[in-house]
């Protein structure tokens, strides 16, 4: 009986064992293939966009809007280059990124092209990322945005680049550096001299969810009412806390254009229930002229966001009351916005 069964398993074995030789060598070249396929997809351009459809009331207006409309290409072309270039089209077209970085090591890289200066906390955020609908009044007004030296940047402009981590700890650095070198003109603008404006930002991260910033800009502008070249220095100290359900955010900037002295200040916080419902409270104060005490203005804002799928498909609700010097000009104004982000 033991011989009948040792004879039959050997001739089961002789069928079975070339098969499953057979079999493994296909699913490993299965495996090679679709490693392969991987690594070419890897390479292939990304494209994305982002879409903010506005409504808007105040005494006066009452308005639907595209507030943007973004479409972007990036990539990687290798493990040592990455790239990226953003469309705006919600007025006239215009390029808002357009660069190309070195990733040589975790503490020193370089981008070079059009992007966003690394002055403030709030600046650098992608606008689906922002608690409130607009960006606080110091940042609009001494960051490039609707700047008081004329320049309509967006917060960003031509140059290049030098930033890193140090004293990595798990998923993140103690401190992170960048100092850029810029044109100081805007997007989409030649510079028209010879200076250039100097920009850069420490953080420091004792935890995780904390971060103190501090940042610099050294430049010029050229101002309408002067018809020259003039100085546009800027100054500036943040703190953040975000453990992804409580945040807060203040800044203070100072700065000098010519020689009008301006300062501004906000602070934020918000609470996100369940990973999408996010109330938010932010007191935004902004002195265009130190020297003038009617200069100065201040806005109180509640607003509430609703995430549908994570930060990608959204709604955003706000109530924004603007306080004036002259409390004849004060204001309030409600603004509703959906956000896709793909």
């Amino acid at each position: 009986m033991k011989k009948h069964l040792f004879r039959l398993f050997a001739a089961a074995s002789f069928f079975v064992l070339p098969t499953c030789f057979c079999l493994s060598q296909e699913t490993d070249t299965l495996n090679k293939k679709i490693s392969k396929l991987e690594t070419v997809l890897s390479k292939l351009p990304k494209v994305g966009g982002l879409l903010n459809l506005r409504y808007q009331y105040e005494d006066s207006l009452s308005s639907f809007s595209i507030r943007r409309a973004c479409l972007e290409v990036k990539g990687d072309a290798s493990r040592w280059f990455d790239y990226r270039l953003q469309v705006e089209f919600a007025s006239a077209p215009k390029i808002l990124d357009a660069y190309i970085r070195a990733k040589i090591k975790p503490y020193f890289n370089v981008q070079f092209g059009q992007f966003q200066i690394p002055f403030s906390l709030e600046s650098p955020y992608a606008p689906f990322r922002l608690e409130c609908m607009d960006n606080a009044q110091v940042i609009t007004k001494l960051v490039g945005y609707d700047d008081i030296a004329f320049v309509r940047g967006i917060g960003r402009d031509i140059g290049v680049m030098f930033y890193g981590g140090l004293f990595s700890r798990e998923s993140y650095a103690v401190l992170e550096y960048s100092i850029g070198i810029f044109n100081g003109a805007g997007i989409n603008t030649k510079d028209n001299n010879t200076s250039k404006d100097i920009v850069a930002r420490i953080d420091v991260h004792p935890l995780n969810t904390f971060t103190l910033s501090a940042s610099g800009y050294v430049g010029e502008a050229f101002l309408n009412d002067s018809m020259k070249y003039e100085t546009r220095n800027r100054v500036g100290f943040g703190l953040r806390y975000d453990d992804e359900k409580w945040l807060f955010r203040s800044e203070y900037i100072y700065g000098l254009t010519s020689k009008t002295e301006s300062m501004g200040a906000y602070a934020v916080l918000a609470y996100t229930f369940i990973g999408k419902l996010q109330p938010v409270l932010r007191v935004d104060y902004f002195q265009r002229d130190l020297t003038t005490a009617n200069s100065s203005q201040i806005n109180y804002t509640v607003g509430l966001n609703y995430w549908i799928i994570k930060r990608n498909v959204g709604l955003q609700a706000n109530y924004t009351y603007q306080t004036f010097s002259n409390s004849a000009n004060n204001a309030g104004i409600i603004s509703a916005m959906a956000t896709f982000v793909f």
